[in-house]
């Protein structure tokens, strides 16, 4: 046991707080307490940004990007499927049984092939697995099965898609972010869960489209070229 606490880092501890809250999510799920679940999942979103900004400020340890990726698979993986299946399981049970393994399944492929791949500066290959997963959660207060149903599979295929997804590292991003946040945590916080689960969605919607923005203004010359090969 003191070996492997040895090899532990100030980041490793983020990831852990990342798994610790997907963990409660599934719980407040299986408890039929929703929008904590939901809310759940967005902190552990933002416990996982901590644990990147550490270990780019402190340096990653040894065990660092397994158990990064790890609770990606708890807080991003099966606790937004759960929600789905136990906000809409007793009416379409079969689908979302099916759907949730094949969410997860696409997710931990993503994660694995992050983890054996030479990474590029500025990009992730694939929908990252924590805006798929906070996508999903906040479909849930939207417009009912369909929506949830359709965003499942499609954040599936682009996770495991070779589609280049920006890193938000740039400082420049921090306060818009945090507006983000603040505004849905306000609205979170008066009782209206749908407008909070919609600001969500239309930030992460912006996300979404980013690489055809991206590559609209490469065409135009206002961005240096990709460094895909």
């Amino acid at each position: 046991m003191t070996g492997i606490i040895g090899l532990v880092r100030l980041p490793d501890g983020a990831s852990i707080l990342n798994a610790s809250l997907g963990f409660g999510s599934i719980l407040a799920a299986a408890e039929g307490r929703l929008a904590a679940s939901a809310a759940l999942i967005l902190l552990a979103m933002a416990a996982d940004g901590l644990d990147g900004l550490l270990a780019r400020r402190l340096g990653d340890g040894p065990l660092g990007v397994q158990i990064d990726s790890l609770a990606d698979v708890v807080s991003f993986g099966a606790a937004p499927a759960y929600l789905a299946w136990s906000a809409f399981g007793s009416g379409f049970g079969s689908a979302f049984s099916i759907l949730g393994p094949f969410y997860l399944a696409c997710g931990i492929l993503r994660l694995a092939r992050f983890n054996v791949t030479a990474k590029k500066n500025g990009e992730f290959q694939g929908m990252p697995i924590p805006g798929a997963g906070a996508f999903v959660a906040a479909s849930i207060f939207l417009d009912g099965p369909l929506l949830t149903a359709f965003l499942m599979v499609s954040m599936s295929f682009l996770m495991i898609s070779t589609i280049p997804y920006p890193k938000l590292r740039d400082p420049r991003f921090v306060p818009p972010v945090l507006a983000v946040g603040a505004a849905a945590a306000a609205a979170w916080h008066q009782g209206d869960l749908r407008l909070s689960a919609g600001i969500v969605f239309l930030a992460l919607a912006g996300y979404l489209t980013s690489p055809l923005v991206i590559e609209i203004c490469r065409r135009r010359g206002r961005l240096p070229p990709s460094r895909r090969g």
